[in-house]
This record gives structure tokens, sequence and C-alpha cells, in this order.
């Protein structure tokens, strides 16, 4: 550590790096830069300490093969007096030859949710003598939709540690988070904020999907008296084509979107949308490239977030004291997103203004943030206990019935013997 700049521990590593190591349960939310990616490493080395047998001890899941990358190499950095073995496995690769380099023996496996999935599938990763299991930025993998092969590899393991790593905490980490640990430790860090920066006021609605910002938005535009001069971004010309079609019924007339195609009312300059006293709303791109002036714009509301950060940041700032008196920066957010709005809140060096959703306002789906395939095992249910045996009803012959029933693992275990079966005749 001393050899490569690090003098002293950041607070994440004086938090985390005994518990690991001892084994404990954790949840350790911080955001990038924090030091959460050393404490895994230093932890994992000082929990495994030499190789050991060839099945591996530790799986580290990542989001995607840049970031598994990033750490095989900081493994090798760290621990170059060591001699554990660290092993990649990612999509795009044959896994026969990944197979072989497990059966080399190997302590860390990095890889993908669905690339060890695969593996542990063909029987190429041997999950008996596990002991640590980390998911690596955890929200990114949720925000991929990759829950059911993370709880499917979970629900294999043997008793061991679980270790999560997240920017953010939401619903749907929290509801797989809760699938696989019961009583973890959850330690949360912060990051110095960089200079605090002039901006309007930030508010944010945090909102369950896409169709709920939808209907937020077309409730709120129809405020007339409130909401006199808006611009709303959206992350695409489709999208905003999409708000527009949607406005246009609850508020017509008052709806324009920024270079229109032939069809479409709107404005090519920006000026020609504040000069128009009947149009009210202004759709926008976040891939529009071009200077605005937000003065007498009352209200810069994103309906999705800008990929990078800074370009939101131009959009509120103010850079003189008198700027912007009256504007406000409203966001929509899903789970998802509150990743970049924690971005966005250490760019600036404070926090959004959380605002409740209106009451009248109507949530599509289910609120609680539950996943589709509950609802549609919810309802087969209750066709289940409303079925009643008719006239037509008879039971199954003994010699018919079975006493057993196969799991999602071992069907797909079959599956792939069967296949290798027929290859081999």
């Amino acid at each position: 550590m001393t050899d490569l700049g690090f003098n002293e521990p950041k607070e994440v590593q004086v938090k985390t790096l005994s518990r690991i190591i001892g084994g404990q349960d954790l949840v350790i939310i911080g955001p990038e830069g924090c030091g959460k990616t050393t404490a895994m490493i230093l932890g994992v080395l000082g929990k495994l300490k030499y190789a050991f047998e060839v099945a591996p001890r530790a799986v580290i899941m990542v989001p995607n093969k840049d970031k598994g990358l990033e750490l095989e190499e900081q493994f090798r950095l760290l621990g170059k007096n060591l001699d554990i073995r660290v092993l990649g496995v990612y999509p795009g690769a044959g896994m026969e030859g990944q197979r072989e380099l497990l059966e080399d023996g190997v302590d860390v496996v990095i890889g993908t949710p669905d690339r060890i999935e695969a593996l542990y599938i063909k029987s190429a990763i041997n999950l008996t003598q596990i002991k640590s299991f980390i998911l690596d930025d955890a929200d990114l993998i949720v925000k991929q939709g990759l829950q059911t092969v993370v709880k499917n590899i979970t629900e294999s393991l043997p008793k061991c540690q679980h270790v999560v790593f997240t920017e953010v905490m939401h619903e749907k980490l929290e509801k797989l988070v809760n699938f696989f640990l019961l009583y973890p430790t959850t330690i949360e860090v912060d990051l110095d904020s960089e200079d605090s920066v002039d901006t309007v006021p930030l508010q944010l609605f945090k909102v369950p999907n896409y169709k709920t910002k939808l209907n937020l938005l077309n409730l709120m535009m129809r405020d007339y008296d409130t909401y006199k001069k808006v611009v709303v971004f959206s992350n695409s010309k489709a999208t905003s084509d999409k708000l527009l079609k949607s406005l246009e019924k609850r508020i017509e007339g008052a709806v324009a979107i920024f270079n229109p195609s032939y069809t479409q009312k709107g404005f090519t300059s920006f000026e020609q949308f504040k000069q128009d006293e009947e149009v009210r709303v202004l759709l926008m791109s976040n891939e529009e490239s071009v200077l605005i002036n937000f003065d007498d714009i009352g209200f810069i509301l994103h309906f999705d977030l800008p990929l990078e950060r800074n370009i939101f940041i131009n959009r509120v700032e103010r850079r003189q004291a008198d700027e912007l008196p009256d504007t406000i920066a409203i966001t929509y957010a899903t789970d998802i997103e509150l990743n970049m709005v924690r971005k966005i809140e250490l760019g600036v060096g404070h926090s959004m203004e959380i605002i409740e959703l209106p009451y009248d306002l109507v949530i599509e789906g289910n609120r609680g943030g539950g996943d589709e395939e509950e609802a549609k095992a919810s309802k087969h249910k209750r066709r289940t206990e409303e079925f009643v045996p008719g006239a037509a009803f008879h039971a199954k012959k003994e010699s018919n019935m079975k006493d057993y029933n196969y799991n999602y693992k071992d069907k797909r275990k079959m599956a792939g013997k069967k296949s290798k079966r027929r290859n081999d005749s």
C-alpha cells in the first residue's frame, strides 16, 4: 500500500475492512471515489491470505467487463506479494477456455452475473468452497435487470459471507438484497463534496416507472397558472415526440417541440419560444447541443436526466447572484436513475429537495416496486384457488402420480446432459 502511495485509509476502509476480513454480512453504500473498491480487494486478500486448493473461495459479480478488468488490475497491484489466483470470466470469450482455467485452480472469480450463471449451469465452476460472495456496483446490476440471475446463484451457495457494494440504495435493490441477506450491517459513507455550486432551487420527484412520469407531467402541465413557461428535457428526440403526442391531448396549442419535423408544431430557436404567448411548454432532447438562456423561464424540468452530470449542472447553475431569480429545476427520477441524481448532488455540493407526489397522481403498476413475475404468480395462484373440480374432473391414476419436483437448476443441468448425449451420438 505504501509503494502505491496509500498513506492513510479512507473512511469506508476504516469502517469496513476489519468487518470484511471477519466474515460479516455487509451492505456498503458510498459514492464513486470514496474507496469502496480498495476496501473490497484488501478485505478479500486479508480473508483468503494465500492460494488454497482448486475451487474458488470468493466470487465477485460486476456489471460489465470493463469494471471486471479494472478489478483484476487492482488485485494484481495490491496482491503482488501474495499468491492469490484471480480469474475474470465475461461474455465474448469461449466458455471451454474459461472452464480449463477454472480446473487449473483459482481463488477469486470476477465476472458478470450472466457468465457466472452460464458456467455454473454447465458445471464448470465449483461453488461449494465459497467463503465470500460480493456484489459490486449492485445498483448497476439491478439497472441491467439481472436480479433473477443473482438470486439463482445465491440460492446455490453454501453458508458464506455476503457483501454488497453500491452507490445508492433504492426499493428494487433493497428487495434483491433482502432475498439473500437476513440481518446485514449497513455502512454508508459520503465523499467530501466538490466546491459548492450556486444553483437554482433543485426539486426531485421519485417515481416508480415511465408511465407514472408521464402521468405526473400531464398533471402538472394542466396547471396553467403555475407553469407558464416550462422547458422539458428528455433522453432523446423520440421520447420528446411521445411527450408531444401525450401533452397535445390535454393542453392542445400550448406545447411545442424544439427543431420539429414538418408535421409538428415547434420552434427552431429558443427565443421564438420565449416570445410566443400561447405556447407554455417546450420539449427538448438532451442530445441538443445548443446554448440556452433560461432567463424568464419559470421551470427547467428533466423528464430524463442527461448521461453527463455537467450538462445538468450547466443548465441550473447561477453564474451571477441575480441570474435566474425565479427559475426552479424539477427532476423526475426512477430508482435506476438515483445513481445519476447522487452524482449531480456531489457535483453541486448540496442535495435536491424531495417533493411528495401529488395525491391525485395515478400511479401505474405496483407502487411498491413489485416484479412482474410476482404479479403473474399471484394471478396464477388466484386462478388455482378459484378452480373447483366439476363433472369432467377425475383424479390421476396412482401410476401417473409423481412425488418429486425438479428445481430450475436441476432442469437446466438435465437439459445440458441430454444435449451432450445427442451430440456424442
